[in-house]
């Protein structure tokens, strides 16, 4: 964001979503909110959004009953923000529901409010008459869904006027997502769902046949700070539709972590996979050196033998043989200044990456980042 916020506000509008409340703005970005509660007036919004939140916090490899208990809690929760949103509650009220396991406010919304689907009435009272013990785990799972807003930052972000997710679609324009590193895994079903509102804004921005620049998803740490449940079918479907996705990895074992077996395919789902030096996971390697296939080798043997006369003779044999053209340690250890490139031909091909303190205009933007962060550490004073 330092890097970058001048030169993206010139082009268009910059946003940072922060629900940390730490991160500072950068002169030419403006902070902007988000909560569950912006769209959930719609049903099928809430019922979207919900799923992305707890399903961000939903590992592969559950054990036995789990599902049950994530499934359960999303359909509380979507039925918890279309009630709030429709009775133009607050988040704090929400959460309020959620710690003390009240469904009874939202369903007095729910029944009395002409615009609301039957099917979230149904739901809500089909929870609140389940088994208290099993009512108690429902609760509860919802509860560590929106663990976050128990922090007074998050639930701050929820009252700063939100993002507006069309207007973003419209332009040039940029959306900083900062997530402490420290807080990551608590934020993440925001970050999911703000991403989620994201790619609807640019799918209906498509199906309607308005014009706009394609929306770029560039996700960093994505295992662990946009932990995007559906992202392979989001990377398959989203370039017909407008949208494109950058996702950052240190190696497939958080892919598989994450996403399971689906993971497996991300060699051959993305475009393009830049492989950089250092990766240690065995099973990424192999999978690379896979991809890269054998080379001939023709090997050369000389024997010697000895005769009935005693006599020592020379002999010599030619055999092939095949040999991983890449072996894993060649691509962990990588070679300087390289990355390894698999392409749209699925041939792997070392390119030669470009320091961005080499050439225009990243030279520029790195100075500039810089010399921002020395002038942050002076002294009052002592700017230059």
């Amino acid at each position: 964001m330092r890097a970058t916020a001048l030169s993206r506000s010139n082009e268009g509008w910059a946003w940072l979503y922060d629900p940390s409340g730490d991160v500072e703005c950068p002169p030419g970005v403006e902070r902007v909110g988000w909560s569950p509660l912006t769209t959930a007036r719609s049903w099928d919004a809430a019922v979207v959004t919900a799923d992305a939140m707890v399903g961000a916090t939903r590992l592969q490899g559950l054990r036995s009953g789990e599902h049950h208990w994530t499934e359960r809690a999303s359909a509380l929760l979507s039925t918890l923000i279309h009630a709030a949103a429709l009775g133009e509650h607050p988040m704090r009220d929400v959460l309020r529901w959620i710690d003390r396991h009240d469904g009874s406010p939202a369903l007095e919304v729910l029944d009395s409010h002409p615009g609301c689907d039957e099917a979230a009435t149904n739901l809500l009272a089909g929870i609140v008459a389940t088994d208290p013990r099993e009512q108690s785990g429902i609760w509860s799972t919802a509860s560590g869904v929106l663990a976050a807003y128990r922090t007074s930052s998050a639930m701050a972000s929820t009252t700063i006027p939100p993002l507006d997710v069309e207007a973003f679609c419209s332009g040039p324009n940029t959306l900083y997502l900062c997530s402490a590193g420290r807080r990551q895994r608590q934020f993440a079903p925001l970050v999911v769902a703000t991403i989620g509102d994201v790619r609807d804004a640019t799918y209906a921005r498509d199906r309607d046949g308005r014009s706009g620049p394609p929306t770029l998803l560039a996700l960093d740490e994505i295992a662990n700070i946009a932990p995007v449940p559906d992202l392979p079918a989001m990377v398959s479907e989203g370039a017909g539709q407008g949208l494109l996705v950058l996702a950052c990895l240190q190696d497939l074992s958080q892919a598989r972590a994450r996403w399971g077996q689906a993971a497996d395919g991300f060699l051959s789902l993305f475009g393009t996979t830049v492989v950089l030096p250092g990766i240690a996971d065995t099973a990424t390697l192999r999978d690379l050196s896979a991809l890269a296939g054998d080379r001939d080798i023709v090997s050369t043997t000389i024997s010697r033998s000895v005769d009935h006369w005693g006599r020592i003779r020379p002999s010599t044999s030619v055999s092939p043989s095949r040999q991983p053209r890449l072996p894993v340690d060649a691509i962990s250890r990588g070679v300087r200044g390289c990355a390894l490139v698999l392409g749209p031909d699925r041939d792997l091909t070392h390119v030669t990456l470009t320091p961005a303190h080499d050439r225009s205009p990243w030279r520029q933007l790195v100075a500039h980042a810089r010399d921002r962060a020395v002038g942050e550490r002076e002294p009052p004073g002592l700017g230059r």
